[in-house]
């Protein structure tokens, strides 16, 4: 299962005892997943278990039992439709969610409905369920809500400002995208709407994605400096064979013909290496320096 399927199934199996919790969790879900057919109002979405939960809580909360529908949308999956029927006292029911008002349905979030900490959390959770979606942390850091009424995106900018989150929204495709990134927040949203589990996934492969690019950038810099080595010793060794081609190994000086005979020998050798292999040892930069001795020796015979 995708991590975004993974959250709305660690949301789906949130134990909610309250009546004012599971009333704004099903407003959240009513408002942004739902919409007006003819009388009746209708509740669409992808995911199975949203659409049993938001059954339940129709139950739990009204006595009510919604006409169920499945039908297949190709290679996209299933789209699950619940329709509340005029008969079923269905502008009661929309008058409790905060979704009736003036003789008419509007698409709005009722302060009411989330005007203590865990309504908010819990409507948040349906907002979520209904109409929302979060990135793979393996690919981004990103947390949308979308729906297509402008008032119910300040509603929800507004709650989420309540709950101190700063949020964006755009226009997308004609509808209306609440967003928030980073890892910290995205994490910080994800506990407060009870998908704690998701949380700690979400902050584990954060971790993992944090070593592992310090990993690479470790193996880059060892690289980029073996490189460095390499090209250096070829540079050398191309030197002090110049050296011994134009005069003979006899006529480098002393001081410099045990070095130059260790980096023929040994062309991987650091600096470093090359100097505690020499009798008496001498430091890394004593080696650069007569090294670039012999490279300056060599460099005059082409003149």
């Amino acid at each position: 299962m995708s991590f975004p399927g993974e959250v709305k199934q660690e949301l789906c199996r949130v134990q909610t005892e309250k009546g004012c919790c599971k009333k704004a969790e099903l407003a959240g879900i009513a408002a942004f997943c739902g919409a007006v057919r003819g009388k009746d109002f209708i509740l669409r979405t992808e995911n199975e278990l949203v659409a049993q939960r938001a059954k339940r809580l129709f139950g739990e909360l009204f006595g009510i039992e919604p006409l169920e529908e499945t039908a297949q949308r190709g290679r996209k999956g299933w789209l699950y439709t619940l329709t509340v029927a005029e008969e079923m006292g269905l502008q009661t029911v929309l008058s409790a969610l905060g979704l009736y008002r003036n003789h008419m349905v509007k698409f709005a979030a009722d302060p009411f409905l989330a005007q203590d900490d865990c309504c908010a959390r819990a409507y948040l959770r349906g907002a979520f369920l209904g109409g929302g979606s979060v990135n793979s942390p393996r690919r981004s850091y990103h947390f949308e809500i979308e729906t297509h009424y402008f008032g119910l995106s300040r509603d929800l900018a507004e709650l989420f400002a309540d709950l101190d989150f700063e949020v964006k929204t755009v226009m997308r495709k004609g509808g209306y995208v609440t967003y928030v990134k980073g890892s910290e927040k995205i994490g910080d949203i994800l506990a407060l709407m009870g998908a704690t589990s998701s949380m700690m996934e979400l902050y584990n492969v954060k971790i993992e994605k944090e070593v592992n690019n310090s990993v690479n950038r470790r193996v880059n810099c060892d690289t980029a400096n073996l490189t460095k080595t390499v090209n250096a010793s070829v540079l050398q060794i191309q030197s002090i064979r110049r050296l011994a081609a134009k005069r003979g190994k006899d006529a480098i000086p002393e001081h410099l013909r045990e070095l130059a005979d260790l980096r023929l020998s040994y062309p991987e050798a650091s600096l470093a290496e090359l100097g505690e292999m020499l009798n008496p040892p001498i430091s890394k930069s004593g080696v650069n320096h007569r090294l670039k001795k012999l490279m300056e020796l060599a460099e005059a015979l082409k003149d």
